[in-house]
C-alpha cells in the first residue's frame, strides 16, 4: 500500500487518465494523442464531452459524468483531464503522479489563479478527485463554472507545485475564441523537468 492510499496504483505513471474530448474540435485529437505518448501515458480512456446549449453546463456535466462513474464503480479516486492538456516537461506526468499527497480531496496539476503564491481552483485540465469528495463534487450546481465554483467549498485541495500541467493554447469553447492563458506565469511557477 504505497503512499498510504488503498487501491493506489503505486508511484508510477500507470494511474488511469480519464480525458474529456470535444469531438467538434478534431484538430485537438492528434495533439492529445502525441502528448499522451510523449508522457508515456498508456492507461487512459477518452470520453466525448456532454453538449448542452450553455458551454459552462457542458463542461460542468462532462466532469461530473466521470466523477459519477468513478463513484458508481467504487473507485477510491479518479484522475481527469481535458483535451487541451499539455506538459511543458517530458516527465511532467510522472512528476504529477509522484507528488500525489497522502490525503486530499482534490489534487491539481495546475491553476490559472495565483494569489500571493497561493493558487485557487481555476482550470480543471488535470486533477484527481478522491472518493471522500465525490458527493460534494457532484452537488455543485450544473449551471456554474465548476472550476471557480470549487473555491466556495472547503475541501482539502492541493496543487502540485511547480505546476506540471498547462492548457495548450488554442480554441476555447468557453471563450469562443483562441486563447493562451500561459502568459501569466513567472519563472518557477511551471515544472520544466529534472
Amino acid at each position: 500500500m504505497e503512499n498510504g492510499l488503498l487501491g493506489f496504483p503505486g508511484k508510477n505513471n500507470q494511474m488511469k487518465l480519464n480525458i474529456i474530448f470535444d469531438d467538434r474540435r478534431p484538430e485537438k485529437y492528434d495533439l492529445l494523442i502525441e502528448e499522451l505518448g510523449r508522457q508515456g501515458i498508456t492507461e487512459y480512456e477518452i470520453f466525448p464531452c456532454i453538449i448542452k446549449p450553455q458551454v459552462i453546463e457542458s463542461i460542468n456535466l462532462s466532469h461530473k459524468m466521470i466523477v459519477r462513474m468513478a463513484k458508481e464503480r467504487g473507485d477510491e479516486m479518479v484522475c481527469i483531464a481535458e483535451d487541451d492538456l499539455w506538459f511543458p516537461a517530458d516527465d511532467g506526468w510522472d512528476y504529477f503522479i509522484k507528488n500525489i499527497p497522502e490525503r486530499f480531496d482534490l489534487y491539481f496539476g495546475g491553476s490559472y489563479i495565483i494569489d500571493d503564491c497561493f493558487p485557487q481552483v481555476c482550470g480543471m485540465h488535470l486533477y484527481i478527485c478522491h472518493s471522500k469528495f465525490y458527493d460534494t463534487f457532484l452537488s455543485i450546481p450544473d449551471n456554474v463554472h465548476i472550476d471557480t465554483e470549487m473555491n466556495k467549498y472547503k475541501g482539502d485541495f492541493h496543487f502540485c507545485k511547480p505546476f506540471p500541467a498547462l492548457q495548450r493554447p488554442g480554441y476555447s469553447a468557453n471563450n469562443k475564441c483562441v486563447v493562451n492563458y500561459n502568459g501569466i506565469f513567472k519563472e518557477g511557477d511551471i515544472y520544466v523537468g529534472k
